[in-house]
């Protein structure tokens, strides 16, 4: 199924009614998407505490209630300037790995093409920013990664469905302070 065409899409048994009007809200197009994400990028900034481990601020650090939240920043393949997004991610080891989903859209999402162009990348934790290296997953940790992403994000496996576009893995290996 074609990403354009969105009012077909049929809502999985994993998500409840109201999740699943929640998820088609917020990715019903791609305005909308980029615009959520400039505001998360704000209120990230403005309260950083808590977001890596997906704890609220002020809440229960063995419960954590959201997932966990880096901001990515990239140079602009085209302008040069700096670009950040907010991306969901999963520890693997050392490394953070992240999904280039774009909710299921048929293009990569802009942040994508630009570590494909300019590997080189700044990763916010919490407080905390890093250098680091972005680099597609091999076909090896793809297998070994894509069920633990959707484990943790099943909305994943289900935008997978609705592209014919494989969704980037990506791999953050952080190389020292920023």
């Amino acid at each position: 199924m074609a990403s354009s065409n969105r009012e077909n899409m049929v809502k999985p048994d994993f998500l409840s009614d109201e999740e699943w009007e929640g998820i088609k809200d917020a990715t019903s197009s791609l305005d909308r998407i980029r615009g959520d994400a400039k505001a998360d990028v704000e209120a990230y900034l403005a309260n950083p505490e808590g977001r890596a481990t997906g704890v609220e601020p002020g809440g229960d650090p063995t419960k954590p209630t959201q997932l966990p939240t880096l901001l990515l920043t990239v140079t602009g393949r085209k302008s040069g300037e700096k670009r950040t997004t907010p991306l969901v991610f999963l520890r693997n080891g050392e490394d953070l790995v992240v999904v280039g989903s774009l909710g299921g859209y048929d293009s990569s999402p802009a942040w994508y093409l630009n570590i494909t162009a300019d590997p080189d990348c700044c990763v916010q934790l919490d407080h905390d920013k890093y250098a680091a290296l972005g680099r597609d997953a091999t076909d090896e940790e793809r297998d070994e990664l894509w069920p633990k992403l959707t484990e943790m994000f099943p909305p994943w496996g289900y935008f997978q469905t609705q592209t014919e576009r494989p969704f980037a893995i990506v791999i953050l290996t952080l190389t020292g302070p920023a």
